[in-house]
Formats: structure tokens, C-alpha cells, sequence
């Protein structure tokens, strides 16, 4: 059996293939994207490395919004400009990489990340391919 995320993949994958003839659908993807959602529900509070937890995935059809949390027990001021511009570009690579996520963002929706660190500070990163 695959990894919890590698299966999310895979069913968004399967739910929203976008052959190069198929025309993007904002509709569909705003779908399969809430099933996505749904299932990471399951994901919420688990550990994605020794300081960080998945926070879950929220989507908003109307603005085109996919936002995914994550919350880590650092500080938020371990949160330095070295650290934002490394999570950026490991943020835009990850979803740059994805044909469906790449797709989405060159239609216009925002495919975004927000850490919320222990003393509440946050930092919010918008992918661009």
C-alpha cells in the first residue's frame, strides 16, 4: 500500500486527469480539490518532521484559494528571511512539479502555504511556476 500522502496524490491525480487537449475547468478542479481536502482531514496533526504538524487543507472555490497549514513548535523567530526565501523556494518547487497544481496556478488560483509557529507568528507563501 502507498504512504497516506503519495495515495492523496494519486487520487487527486486520478480524479482530475488534464490530458494536453483537455481544457482546464475551474468547476472540476475546484472538486476534485475539496475531496482532496476531505481526505487530508485524516492527515490533521500529524508530523511532517521533527517541529512541524499538518495543520489540513482549506480551499475556497470563490477566490481560487487552496491553502494548505502547517503549524511547528519553533519560534517565530526562527522564521528569519533565509528561512522564508528556503520555504518559498521548496514551496514553489513542490507545486511547480505537479502537473495539476502547475496547471492550476497558471489558470489563476492561488495554491498557498501558511506556518503558524508556537507564539503565533505566520508565515503565508503563494506558489509561482
Amino acid at each position: 500500500m502507498f504512504p497516506r500522502p503519495l495515495q492523496l496524490a494519486l487520487a487527486l491525480g486520478c480524479t482530475l486527469p488534464f490530458p494536453a487537449a483537455h481544457a482546464f475547468d475551474d468547476r472540476d478542479f475546484c472538486s476534485a480539490a475539496k475531496q482532496f481536502a476531505i481526505a487530508a482531514e485524516q492527515d490533521v496533526g500529524l508530523w511532517l518532521d521533527r517541529t512541524t504538524r499538518n495543520g489540513g487543507v482549506g480551499v475556497s472555490c470563490d477566490r481560487r484559494t487552496v491553502e494548505f497549514k502547517r503549524f511547528t513548535y519553533a519560534a517565530s523567530a526562527s522564521m528569519s528571511n533565509e528561512w522564508k526565501a528556503r520555504k518559498a523556494a521548496e514551496w514553489n518547487a513542490a507545486q511547480c512539479g505537479s502537473r495539476l497544481w502547475a496547471e492550476a496556478i497558471g489558470q489563476g488560483w492561488k495554491i498557498d502555504l501558511s506556518v503558524t509557529a508556537a507564539d503565533g507568528g505566520r508565515a503565508a507563501f503563494s506558489a509561482k511556476c
